[in-house]
């Protein structure tokens, strides 16, 4: 079963610190449960109400942050960091307009499951609720940060060193989700004497019925087309090298959503790619192969509507799910059986079994099927548009193998999903539960901080560029290499494209008057350039390797979406 462990106190023997307890301010108390806890770096805009805490990261001097220009960009970047490390993201915000303006990131990574801590402050104890007009103030601040991501309000300064830890390691236990902590400013400056605490081990992993796994492994044993489906349960389980083992003991295709791709390197030959479909108008259906799978198994997914098109997606009758949401188990498809668990403890678990029944399986599938159908889709794309395939190719040409892409909501992205290739996880960043604009820059630059020493490219479009531009200063202001790849088709494409498809070229309020983004990003003092096809990107993502500082590169290109 899974529990969380409670802070405890830290012994002579534990740390160079005694037992004795201390005296600290609540800034200080955070600060030190964050160090504990394995924080080293945090996102955020300084306020008159979060002070103390700013003071306490000057004093102690362990964790590195990264003042953003707006609080939105400083919760994407921590979803970013957070999505390429594994570990929690921290953005630190103040009451008010600072903390909401981070809901919607964090809503985000609410759908996504990524664990991103906020930090922000609420008005003195003994004006809460009473709306009396101090600083800052908003009407139920708390209500909407905790229909937002979960909140927990703090009002004693001895509680907070044990709340924050207890939030950081609750956020990694089971399924990864966000959090905030809002703490009032009389609490967060106030001082207390107490010992301090440190960061329980990782508590015990949760693993599914051994009889269900039992059952599980014969059924896809028996399958003449065992069909498997991955998702960012996959990846945030570090479950990979597992799956890719299930498959090739299967010989079964492998789906993913949106979040697991990356869950199986898409150079295997039983990798059967993204399932990413539109949710919601014209079709856009899938291959008649899928159907013939006569059992199948989920693991770490919640079958969202944009990763089986409204499910749409057919997926067999006789299927296994595991996952460590149990409320996720069922919700969306029938399910013969539920293996509630961690992903790579289950998968573990049907390894075993798998071994313990020996055999080759039923299986008829051919690589060259899988191979053939993802051909067909490559083909299909290219007859839609030849240059969305053009600026992909030339991105996958130019990333090294280890570099990371963060995709805003564009119409380039929409044909990433589909066609950029990765071959391990964590490695292809998305929206994929908001679908929200302006997250590719801020997730960008989260991803560098996590990744120094790889290169990040975010890949944009104008519209959703411009909604969280302004982040390119703390780009340029900490040297953070991200390359930029802005398509200028001045709109917001998706929404015209729309617009002329379904009424009749009536197209109102989505066609843009755009800055010089070559001048836009030179006056930041990053590097800036035009380009003058797809041909070049590849080459421009090369150069920016070797660069200080961000490079952003703009390109005037309309590209059709990749349905109709």
């Amino acid at each position: 079963m899974t529990a969380i462990a409670p802070a405890t106190a830290i012994s002579s023997d534990d740390s160079d610190t005694t037992s004795a307890s201390v005296a600290r301010t609540g800034g200080e108390m955070i600060v030190d449960a964050m160090i504990a806890s394995g924080v080293r770096h945090a996102f955020g805009i300084a306020g008159v109400h979060n002070l103390p805490l700013y003071d306490a990261l000057y004093d102690r001097g362990k964790i590195t942050t990264y003042v953003t220009r707006h609080e939105q960009g400083a919760a994407f970047m921590a979803d970013g960091y957070a999505r390429v490390s594994g570990t929690p993201g921290v953005a630190l915000v103040t009451t008010g307009p600072g903390l909401t303006n981070t809901v919607t990131p964090i809503a985000g990574s609410w759908s996504d499951s990524v664990p991103v801590l906020v930090i922000g402050t609420a008005g003195e104890v003994p004006l809460l609720g009473k709306y009396k007009g101090y600083l800052h103030e908003y009407k139920d601040q708390h209500g909407v940060m905790d229909a937002a991501a979960g909140s927990r309000l703090v009002t004693r300064t001895e509680d907070l060193e044990t709340a924050t830890i207890d939030l950081l390691v609750g956020m990694q236990t089971g399924r990864a989700r966000p959090a905030v902590l809002e703490v009032p400013i009389d609490t967060m400056a106030a001082s207390a004497t107490t010992r301090r605490h440190a960061a329980p081990s990782h508590p015990l992993v949760q693993v599914p019925n051994a009889d269900a796994v039992r059952r599980t492994a014969l059924m896809l044993r028996q399958a003449t087309h065992p069909l498997i489906f991955a998702g960012g349960g996959v990846i945030a389980s570090g479950a990979h090298v597992l799956l890719l083992r299930l498959a090739e003991l299967l010989r079964a295709p492998v789906l993913t959503s949106i979040s697991g791709k990356g869950a199986i390197p898409d150079s295997s030959p039983w990798a059967a790619g993204c399932t990413w479909r539109t949710s919601s108008g014209p079709a856009d259906g899938y291959p008649d192969e899928w159907r013939l799978a006569d059992a199948g198994i989920v693991v770490g997914s919640r079958l969202t509507g944009m990763s089986t098109r409204a499910w749409r997606l057919p997926l067999p009758a006789r299927l296994a799910h595991l996952d460590i949401d149990a409320s996720e188990i069922g919700k969306s498809y029938p399910v013969e059986e539920p293996l509630i668990g961690d992903a790579r403890a289950g998968l573990g678990m049907l390894l075993a079994e798998l071994d313990r029944l020996g055999g080759d399986g039923a299986s008829v599938w051919k690589s060259e099927q899988i191979k053939a159908i993802r051909d067909a889709d490559d083909r299909a794309g290219e007859e839609r548009c030849a240059d969305a395939l053009s600026v992909v190719r030339q991105v996958r040409e130019g990333l090294p193998d280890d570099g990371i892409l963060a995709c805003d909501q564009s119409i380039a992205c929409y044909w990433s999903v589909r066609h950029f290739r990765v071959d391990a996880p964590r490695r292809f960043l998305y929206p994929a539960g908001s679908a929200a604009l302006g997250f590719g820059l801020p997730v960008g630059i989260g991803a560098q901080v996590a990744a120094p020493d790889r290169q990040v490219v975010v890949l944009a479009g104008d519209g959703g560029f411009l909604f969280t531009a302004t982040e390119l200063a703390t780009a340029v202001q900490y040297d953070l290499p991200v390359t930029i790849i802005v398509c200028n088709d001045n709109a917001y494409g998706m929404i015209k494209a729309s617009q002329e498809r379904r009424y009749g070229g009536r197209v109102i309020d989505t066609v843009l008057r755009n800055p010089d983004f070559v001048a836009f990003g030179r006056s930041f003092g990053a590097y800036a350039e035009k380009l003058h096809g797809p041909t070049e990107i590849g080459d421009a993502i090369k150069a920016a390797r070797h660069r200080p500082g961000p490079s952003l590169y703009a390109l005037d290109i309309v590209l059709e979406p990749p349905f109709h």
